[in-house]
Protein backbone atom coordinates (compact mmCIF):
# COMPACT_ATOMS: atom_id res chain seq x y z
CA UNK A 1 0.00 0.00 0.00
CA UNK A 2 1.40 3.31 -0.92
CA UNK A 3 1.57 5.52 2.20
CA UNK A 4 2.68 8.48 0.57
CA UNK A 5 2.73 9.99 -3.20
CA UNK A 6 4.38 13.10 -3.92
CA UNK A 7 4.59 13.92 -7.88
CA UNK A 8 6.73 16.68 -9.31
CA UNK A 9 6.06 19.45 -5.81
CA UNK A 10 7.58 22.58 -6.62
CA UNK A 11 7.88 25.56 -3.42
CA UNK A 12 9.76 28.51 -4.13
CA UNK A 13 10.31 30.85 -0.93
CA UNK A 14 10.20 34.47 -3.49
CA UNK A 15 12.31 33.98 -6.48
CA UNK A 16 14.27 31.26 -4.54
CA UNK A 17 12.97 27.58 -6.15
CA UNK A 18 13.66 25.54 -3.50
CA UNK A 19 11.80 22.43 -4.75
CA UNK A 20 12.09 21.54 -8.22
CA UNK A 21 9.89 18.73 -9.57
CA UNK A 22 10.49 16.33 -6.60
CA UNK A 23 8.82 13.10 -6.95
CA UNK A 24 8.69 9.89 -4.71
CA UNK A 25 6.35 6.99 -2.98
CA UNK A 26 6.74 5.66 0.21
CA UNK A 27 5.11 2.20 0.65
CA UNK A 28 3.46 0.95 4.02
CA UNK A 29 6.20 0.35 6.84
CA UNK A 30 8.91 1.74 4.99
CA UNK A 31 11.71 3.72 7.12
CA UNK A 32 13.33 6.72 4.23
CA UNK A 33 16.15 8.46 5.07
CA UNK A 34 16.04 11.96 3.38
CA UNK A 35 20.20 12.72 3.04
CA UNK A 36 21.58 15.89 1.19
CA UNK A 37 23.91 19.30 2.09
CA UNK A 38 21.94 21.67 3.85
CA UNK A 39 20.04 23.88 1.54
CA UNK A 40 18.73 21.06 -0.76
CA UNK A 41 15.18 21.35 0.23
CA UNK A 42 15.22 18.44 2.56
CA UNK A 43 13.01 19.87 5.77
CA UNK A 44 10.82 21.68 3.21
CA UNK A 45 10.05 18.90 1.33
CA UNK A 46 9.34 17.07 5.03
CA UNK A 47 7.28 19.78 5.84
CA UNK A 48 5.73 19.53 2.47
CA UNK A 49 3.80 16.54 3.36
CA UNK A 50 1.78 18.07 6.26
CA UNK A 51 1.11 21.74 5.26
CA UNK A 52 4.20 23.63 7.48
CA UNK A 53 4.92 24.54 3.71
CA UNK A 54 2.24 24.33 1.29
CA UNK A 55 3.71 23.82 -2.43
CA UNK A 56 3.21 26.20 -5.58
CA UNK A 57 2.84 23.34 -7.89
CA UNK A 58 2.37 19.30 -7.97
CA UNK A 59 0.30 16.75 -6.10
CA UNK A 60 0.95 15.35 -2.45
CA UNK A 61 -1.32 12.14 -1.77
CA UNK A 62 -1.49 10.48 1.57
CA UNK A 63 -2.64 6.94 2.43
CA UNK A 64 -4.37 7.38 -1.35
CA UNK A 65 -6.09 10.90 -0.56
CA UNK A 66 -4.94 13.75 -2.43
CA UNK A 67 -3.85 16.61 0.42
CA UNK A 68 -3.11 18.94 -2.62
CA UNK A 69 -2.74 19.79 -6.22
CA UNK A 70 -1.22 22.51 -7.87
CA UNK A 71 -1.37 24.50 -5.05
CA UNK A 72 -5.11 23.86 -4.02
CA UNK A 73 -5.39 21.68 -0.78
CA UNK A 74 -8.35 19.67 0.15
CA UNK A 75 -11.30 21.00 1.86
CA UNK A 76 -10.70 22.00 6.10
CA UNK A 77 -12.67 19.05 6.85
CA UNK A 78 -10.99 16.23 4.69
CA UNK A 79 -7.68 18.18 5.31
CA UNK A 80 -7.86 17.75 8.85
CA UNK A 81 -8.06 14.23 8.63
CA UNK A 82 -5.08 13.46 5.68
CA UNK A 83 -3.21 15.19 8.34
CA UNK A 84 -3.97 13.50 11.49
CA UNK A 85 -2.13 10.47 9.75
CA UNK A 86 1.02 11.85 10.31
CA UNK A 87 2.71 12.38 13.30
CA UNK A 88 6.09 15.46 12.79
CA UNK A 89 8.88 15.08 15.58
CA UNK A 90 11.14 18.47 15.07
CA UNK A 91 14.76 19.60 15.60
CA UNK A 92 14.06 21.45 18.45
CA UNK A 93 11.38 19.81 20.81
CA UNK A 94 8.86 22.54 21.01
CA UNK A 95 7.77 21.05 24.36
CA UNK A 96 5.48 23.47 26.49
CA UNK A 97 7.63 24.73 29.38
CA UNK A 98 4.85 25.46 31.77
CA UNK A 99 3.27 21.89 31.79
CA UNK A 100 4.90 18.53 33.04
CA UNK A 101 5.39 15.66 30.78
CA UNK A 102 2.24 14.46 31.19
CA UNK A 103 0.26 17.80 30.16
CA UNK A 104 2.30 18.27 27.46
CA UNK A 105 1.35 14.48 25.86
CA UNK A 106 -1.90 14.86 26.48
CA UNK A 107 -2.27 18.82 25.84
CA UNK A 108 -3.50 18.46 21.75
CA UNK A 109 -5.69 15.31 22.31
CA UNK A 110 -7.32 16.94 24.99
CA UNK A 111 -8.20 20.03 23.04
CA UNK A 112 -9.36 18.09 20.03
CA UNK A 113 -11.41 15.81 21.94
CA UNK A 114 -9.78 12.31 20.92
CA UNK A 115 -10.34 10.71 23.97
CA UNK A 116 -11.30 10.59 27.37
CA UNK A 117 -8.95 12.42 29.98
CA UNK A 118 -8.62 9.13 31.67
CA UNK A 119 -7.99 7.40 28.43
CA UNK A 120 -5.24 9.58 27.29
CA UNK A 121 -3.79 9.32 30.67
CA UNK A 122 -3.33 5.74 30.10
CA UNK A 123 -2.07 6.52 26.77
CA UNK A 124 0.55 8.57 27.98
CA UNK A 125 1.93 6.25 30.66
CA UNK A 126 2.15 3.63 27.68
CA UNK A 127 3.75 5.99 25.45
CA UNK A 128 6.54 7.43 28.24
CA UNK A 129 7.46 3.31 28.87
CA UNK A 130 8.17 3.00 25.59
CA UNK A 131 10.60 5.73 25.09
CA UNK A 132 11.55 4.97 28.75
CA UNK A 133 10.55 7.56 30.47
CA UNK A 134 7.65 6.93 32.59
CA UNK A 135 9.70 8.13 35.91
CA UNK A 136 9.57 11.62 34.11
CA UNK A 137 5.80 11.98 33.67
CA UNK A 138 5.59 14.63 36.47
CA UNK A 139 8.97 16.39 35.91
CA UNK A 140 8.97 19.60 33.97
CA UNK A 141 10.85 19.93 30.54
CA UNK A 142 13.78 21.47 32.23
CA UNK A 143 14.52 19.03 34.25
CA UNK A 144 14.83 16.54 30.88
CA UNK A 145 17.98 16.18 29.06
CA UNK A 146 17.87 16.82 25.31
CA UNK A 147 17.81 13.49 24.48
CA UNK A 148 14.96 12.82 27.05
CA UNK A 149 12.72 16.04 25.81
CA UNK A 150 13.50 14.83 22.25
CA UNK A 151 12.12 11.24 23.61
CA UNK A 152 8.94 12.86 25.14
CA UNK A 153 8.35 14.37 21.64
CA UNK A 154 8.48 11.55 19.79
CA UNK A 155 5.79 9.90 22.92
CA UNK A 156 3.92 12.92 21.76
CA UNK A 157 3.77 12.21 17.97
CA UNK A 158 2.51 8.86 19.10
CA UNK A 159 -0.24 10.12 21.19
CA UNK A 160 -2.56 10.88 17.99
CA UNK A 161 -1.68 7.25 16.42
CA UNK A 162 -0.39 8.48 13.38
CA UNK A 163 0.02 5.78 10.56
CA UNK A 164 3.10 7.63 9.17
CA UNK A 165 5.97 9.75 11.35
CA UNK A 166 8.30 12.42 10.43
CA UNK A 167 11.47 13.36 11.92
CA UNK A 168 13.65 16.80 10.67
CA UNK A 169 16.57 16.24 11.83
CA UNK A 170 16.17 14.98 15.38
CA UNK A 171 19.44 14.37 16.57
CA UNK A 172 21.40 17.01 15.29
CA UNK A 173 20.80 19.53 18.55
CA UNK A 174 22.12 16.26 20.83
CA UNK A 175 25.50 15.65 21.62
CA UNK A 176 26.59 11.81 20.14
CA UNK A 177 25.60 10.02 23.81
CA UNK A 178 22.13 11.66 23.48
CA UNK A 179 21.69 11.30 20.07
CA UNK A 180 22.25 7.45 20.67
CA UNK A 181 19.28 7.56 22.78
CA UNK A 182 16.68 9.10 20.12
CA UNK A 183 17.93 6.62 17.57
CA UNK A 184 17.12 3.64 19.48
CA UNK A 185 14.04 4.77 20.01
CA UNK A 186 13.26 5.64 15.86
CA UNK A 187 14.68 1.40 15.66
CA UNK A 188 12.20 0.09 18.13
CA UNK A 189 9.40 2.30 15.85
CA UNK A 190 11.02 0.69 12.72
CA UNK A 191 10.90 -3.00 14.12
CA UNK A 192 7.56 -2.53 15.02
CA UNK A 193 6.76 -1.40 11.21
CA UNK A 194 5.84 2.03 11.50
CA UNK A 195 6.06 3.95 8.39
CA UNK A 196 8.70 6.56 9.01
CA UNK A 197 10.53 9.59 7.06
CA UNK A 198 13.28 10.75 8.52
CA UNK A 199 15.83 13.83 7.61
CA UNK A 200 19.23 13.42 9.01
CA UNK A 201 23.02 13.48 8.59
CA UNK A 202 23.43 10.39 11.17
CA UNK A 203 24.64 8.28 7.86
CA UNK A 204 25.10 5.25 9.92
CA UNK A 205 21.80 5.49 11.08
CA UNK A 206 20.42 5.90 7.40
CA UNK A 207 22.31 2.75 6.53
CA UNK A 208 21.39 0.72 9.68
CA UNK A 209 18.02 1.92 9.78
CA UNK A 210 16.33 2.41 6.86
CA UNK A 211 15.61 0.05 3.64
CA UNK A 212 15.19 3.15 1.57
CA UNK A 213 17.24 6.76 0.95
CA UNK A 214 15.99 9.69 -0.54
CA UNK A 215 19.42 11.69 -1.55
CA UNK A 216 18.16 15.37 -2.62
CA UNK A 217 20.83 18.23 -4.32
CA UNK A 218 19.72 21.65 -5.58
CA UNK A 219 16.04 21.10 -5.05
CA UNK A 220 15.94 18.13 -6.86
CA UNK A 221 16.25 13.92 -6.31
CA UNK A 222 19.31 12.97 -6.87
CA UNK A 223 18.91 9.88 -6.49
CA UNK A 224 16.45 7.20 -4.90
CA UNK A 225 16.92 3.45 -3.78
CA UNK A 226 18.12 1.01 -0.96
CA UNK A 227 21.16 2.63 1.19
CA UNK A 228 23.53 -0.02 -0.81
CA UNK A 229 22.77 1.73 -3.87
CA UNK A 230 22.53 4.91 -2.97
CA UNK A 231 25.56 5.38 -0.31
CA UNK A 232 27.86 2.20 -1.49
CA UNK A 233 27.46 2.16 -5.17
CA UNK A 234 25.64 5.16 -6.04
CA UNK A 235 28.33 6.33 -8.48
CA UNK A 236 26.88 9.19 -8.31
CA UNK A 237 30.25 12.41 -7.90
CA UNK A 238 28.02 14.69 -5.78
CA UNK A 239 26.54 12.09 -3.31
CA UNK A 240 30.60 10.14 -2.89
CA UNK A 241 31.64 14.27 -2.30
CA UNK A 242 29.09 14.86 0.01
CA UNK A 243 29.76 11.50 1.94
CA UNK A 244 33.00 12.05 1.91
CA UNK A 245 32.78 15.31 4.04
CA UNK A 246 29.78 13.90 6.53
CA UNK A 247 31.16 10.42 7.32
Amino acid sequence: MKMIEVKNIRKSFGDLEVLKDVSFDVEQGDVVAILGPSGSGKSTMLRSLIELEKVDRGEIKIEGETLCTNGVYAPKRKKRAILNKMGMVFQHFNLFPHMNIRDNLMCACLCSKQGTKKELEKLAEELLAKVELSDKIDAMPAQLSGGQKQRVAIARALMRKPDIMLFDEPTSALDPELTKEVLNVIKQLSREKMTMLIVTHEIGFAVEAANKIIFLDGGYVAASGTPDEVVNNSGNERIMSFLDKVM
